[in-house]
């Protein structure tokens, strides 16, 4: 199975903060992917989940080039989206990404973003980071794999 089947059915399915930066700034490359990627959750294919790291990062870039309204575009899209619940972090998720960071040498936001991942009846997490593919406990998918078969 590949590609966009991969997803179906499933679940809390984290993506990645820079899929969403690819999709509101429609990135050259990969901002079509990420558009029918999210069609994809819109018309309820896959459920997704939008972690606090996400919702941090996106607004950074927008905040330091003096457009708040920027980000309170984002934000307020975010909200309006279907199939898309924003995640709390719990106590346990500190602790599960403190061990992820430990046995694979992540980054923090990387670690909390596979600690919610792990939270679904089937892990995943659909990222553009090919050093994620090392994690074992969630199905991590490529955007690069998901652009060849789209």
């Amino acid at each position: 199975m590949s590609g966009f089947s991969k997803l179906v059915g499933r679940q809390d399915v984290v993506l990645d903060t820079m899929l969403w930066i690819y999709f509101f700034e429609a990135h050259a490359h990969y901002g079509e992917v990420c558009r029918k990627l999210l069609l994809q959750v819109e018309a309820g294919s896959f459920s997704t989940v939008l972690t606090p790291i996400s919702l941090a990062e996106l607004i950074v870039k927008p905040l330091r080039q003096g457009r708040p309204e920027r980000a309170t575009q984002y934000r307020t899209a975010l909200q309006m989206m279907t199939n898309v619940r924003l995640l709390n972090f719990s106590v346990h998720d500190g602790w599960l990404a403190g061990s992820l960071c430990a046995k694979y040498a992540l980054h923090l936001p990387d670690a909390m973003q596979v600690a919610a991942a792990l939270a679904a009846e089937r892990p995943t997490l659909v990222t553009n980071d090919k050093a994620l593919v090392r994690v074992k406990e969630v199905e991590i998918v490529l955007l690069s794999d998901l652009l060849r078969h789209a």
